[in-house]
């Protein structure tokens, strides 16, 4: 009769746990990143990349060359050499830092993303084996750490699930990583449902500080003053990054744009009017857009720019399709008004008509590629065919002002 009984040197088959399709990202946070730079390894590194001859030296005098004391009450301590980090405040500075981390990510087979001291390390996960992968990374950052003289504030660094309401584990310097619902990254709030709620919250409260700020201590300025004060201080709050979390719930639009208004009352120092149209009035007067009109504008100029590769990390075809189907569809003009019904998606006025991605999300649907296609194949063939940055920039203009 046959042994069923595995032995206990037997393997068993591994079966791979399947878990719903997320996205895990690990957001990682270098400890004192500019001043931990080893300077031999980053001169190593340099000269590996091709920077020989007088310039290595000169870069090595640049690093080396300098020495630090402390002054305490007038009382100065002993110099002591300056053995790693990069001069802050400098041009180099930031340069040389980047050259040092710059085989991050050949030290692991999920995606990153870096920026300045900004790392992100994220990874699809569909079965365990992926967030074994994702977690074999996690070591092999603290491997490549240790032989560069780097180090990763283990406390400092998160986990944030997409699209996943559980994760597994995860570790990094024997500590286990905190998972968190958001996060800030690169000044925008990023949330692991994908929606901008509380990034519109925050910046509207900022905005709206900044705005009282404003009011208060430039009440007897020019007017001139106080608008280039809103455009620089309190829109640029409220702008940037918009192309990325364009809002598209009306109480999300309506919040913004009553900023703008209070500002307008403040430039025009108008706070009694109310006749219907005043602050439309009042704002055209200052010849200022909608904060929407300006961001659905923000995002067609990305848009041209992509499907011109001009942006290296965008590559037109990985994102774009270009409508096989060259008829075009115009929605319906009336004396009062424009159709607004379910063939507005499928209008096209020009010959760079774009496929629309599906989507089955609202977040997925608003998002950058799958919203602005539809406002570019509404645009003419006078808009979507100029042929730089700036013509294209005008001819919008142009086109929207008609």
């Amino acid at each position: 009769m046959r042994n069923t009984t595995p032995d206990n040197n037997q393997r068993l088959p591994h079966r791979t746990r399947q878990i719903p399709s997320s996205i895990d990202i690990a957001i990682l946070d270098f400890s004192k990143a500019f001043d931990t730079v080893p300077h031999d390894k980053l001169l190593h590194k340099l000269h590996q990349y091709g920077i020989q001859g007088p310039l290595h030296t000169w870069l090595n005098n640049f690093l080396t060359t300098r020495n630090m004391k402390t002054i305490v009450e007038g009382t100065e301590s002993e110099e002591t050499s300056v053995d790693s980090g990069v001069p802050q405040g400098t041009v180099l500075g930031p340069i040389m830092f980047l050259c040092h981390i710059n085989d991050l990510p050949d030290a692991v087979n999920s995606s990153v993303r870096l920026f300045a001291d900004d790392c992100l390390l994220y990874r699809t996960i569909k079965n365990s084996s992926d967030q074994q992968i994702l977690q074999n990374d996690l070591k092999q950052l603290e491997d490549w750490a240790n032989k560069w003289g780097m180090r990763f504030n283990a406390k400092k660094c998160y986990i944030m699930s997409i699209n996943q309401k559980t994760s597994k584990l995860y570790q990094l310097n024997n500590h286990i990583l905190q998972e968190v619902q958001n996060n800030p990254y690169l000044g925008l709030e990023i949330s692991n449902d994908l929606k901008w709620n509380l990034h519109i919250n925050n910046i509207s409260k900022k905005a709206n500080t900044t705005l009282g700020f404003l009011r208060r201590n430039l009440r007897n300025v020019p007017e001139h003053c106080r608008k280039t004060a809103y455009i620089s201080l309190v829109r640029s709050i409220m702008e940037y990054g918009a192309t990325i979390w364009n809002p598209y719930l009306k109480g999300d639009i309506d919040k913004l744009e009553k900023i703008q208004n209070r500002a307008i009352r403040f430039i025009k120092k108008d706070y009694k009017s109310r006749n219907p149209g005043a602050i439309t009035s009042m704002r055209n007067d200052l010849e200022l857009d909608t904060l929407e009109e300006r961001r659905t504008s923000l995002r067609l100029i990305l848009m041209y720019k992509v499907v011109e590769g001009l942006v290296p990390s965008l590559p037109p075809h990985s994102f774009l399709k270009y409508a096989k189907t060259k008829r075009q569809i115009k929605p319906k003009q009336y004396q009062d008004h424009q159709t607004t019904n379910l063939v507005y998606k499928h209008v096209c006025n020009n010959s760079r008509g774009l496929v629309i991605p599906s989507s089955r999300t609202s977040q997925y649907q608003h998002s950058f590629f799958a919203d602005t296609c539809i406002h570019w194949n509404h645009l003419p063939d006078s808009v979507v065919r100029a042929k730089t940055v700036g013509e294209f920039k005008t001819a919008l203009q142009e086109h929207q002002r008609q």
